[in-house]
């Protein structure tokens, strides 16, 4: 097939985030059996100009558009008036933030030199843009978020003007979600929730919603010589909201629970862009970790990988990259979403409350053999349905089903509030 893959962010191995290093592994996989094009834009976001530049240098068929600040204090002055305006005009943020002219103007041009079979647009963010005509479509919703009652605790003064622009957007995100998932041949989520969730809110579109858990380039297998006892790891990245919540949820109230127990226990809290709050999460049992340039040290000596997410939704790359390292992980039933649409029963420790997630800690703690028996078992989950040529499969599915029966849909023509 041939491919036209519209991402949000420039796909990297190593991204700060999810979203760059899924990206990454779905490109290698598809790139193995199909002619991929992949039209995105270069942000201030750490690694991407050069990420951006190394697929160039590679001789992938690659279009970036600049999403950079402008340097120039008169053009920085300009790109916020043209953002204001946009949302102003009641545009969701996230349509707002990620609509670069130059993203519509590479794709005018690849829809008037190429052929494309299917286009696929990654994230409901990148969801306005004018596709190619007469080509099939699939969007991928990384993430689906049910609408919420206002929350009424703003901060200080000072937080008061982002919370207010928070709040309208909560308001705009049901009707953006709806129309963003209206003008495609196929939906796909990463697990049976989001899936789940649009059949609520918008039961037109449930019939071509499909779930395919997202993969993973597998990292070296974790050298269990190296793991260091009693050693508790959480990794996320905090500008995402459900992170901030688990990070302090596990140092607050669930390691005091397995500190009972195991008295040199040792939380190490690793992320990007960790707000005054999680810093404030270190203590002599808790170390925090800002801006790590890499997690693989981390996980390699960690003994239990916790992922306590109990907000959000789609799926979450710290699980993944825990159990394809061979690592014993507790998580959440929410965080063990994606995880379980293929085995019944995933090689996860799954725990809801604090007591709950605090015993299935101490018990791996205690256990070597256990925990090293579930981290083999992992990997090999890992292996067997997230490596980029699995997903790759489930993507290829999902494409030839929708080429050969086509939705009719409203065309995309310009971002939705």
């Amino acid at each position: 097939m041939r491919i036209l893959l519209v991402t949000s962010m420039v796909p990297q191995a190593e991204g700060a985030g999810a979203i760059p290093i899924l990206l990454h592994a779905q490109l290698q996989g598809l790139r193995e059996h199909h002619e991929v094009t992949l039209v995105t834009a270069v942000g201030d976001e750490r690694g991407e100009a050069e990420a951006a530049a190394q697929l160039v240098d590679s001789g992938f068929d690659a279009h970036f558009a600049d999403r950079r600040q402008p340097r120039s204090a008169t053009g920085r002055w300009r790109r916020r008036a043209r953002l204001a305006t946009a949302w102003l005009r009641g545009r969701h943020w996230r349509a707002v933030w990620f609509a670069d002219p130059g993203v519509q103007a590479i794709l005018d041009r690849l829809a008037a030199t190429s052929d494309f079979d299917i286009a696929v647009v990654e994230d409901s963010a990148m969801s306005g843009y004018q596709l190619p005509a007469g080509v099939t479509s699939i969007l991928t919703e990384h993430e689906v978020l049910r609408p919420r009652a206002v929350d009424w605790h703003p901060g200080p003064p000072s937080k008061w003007p982002s919370w207010v622009i928070g709040e309208i957007d909560w308001r705009r995100r049901p009707r953006f979600q709806r129309a963003a998932w209206g003008r495609f041949d196929r939906v796909l989520v990463f697990g049976r929730r989001d899936a789940e969730t649009i059949a609520e809110l918008a039961p037109e579109v449930a019939a071509r919603t499909r779930v395919s858990p997202f993969g993973l380039d597998l990292p070296p297998q974790a050298n269990p010589a190296r793991e260091q006892a009693g050693t508790v790891l959480f990794v996320g990245n905090f500008t995402h909201q459900p992170n901030r919540d688990a990070a302090t949820w596990l140092a607050r109230e669930i390691m005091p629970m397995v500190l009972e127990r195991r008295p040199e226990a040792q939380l190490r809290i690793v992320g990007s862009n960790p707000p005054p709050e999680v810093l404030a999460l270190a203590s002599p049992s808790v170390e925090v970790f800002p801006d790590a340039p890499n997690v693989e040290s981390h996980l390699e000596e960690a003994a239990v990988v916790v992922a306590p997410v109990r907000t959000g939704g789609g799926m979450r790359m710290k699980v993944l990259q825990a159990i394809a390292a061979g690592k014993a992980a507790v998580t959440t039933a929410r965080g063990a979403e994606g995880f379980d649409v293929f085995e019944p029963d995933p090689p996860l420790r799954i725990a809801d409350s604090s007591a709950e997630i605090a015993d299935a800690v101490s018990d791996l703690l205690d256990d070597p053999a256990q925990r090293r028996e579930l981290g083999r078992q992992a990997r090999a989950f890992a292996e067997r349905h997230h490596s980029p040529s699995a997903w790759a499969k489930r993507l290829e599915a999902v494409y030839e089903e929708a080429r050969e029966i086509p939705q009719s849909r409203p065309e995309a023509a310009g971002h939705s509030g």
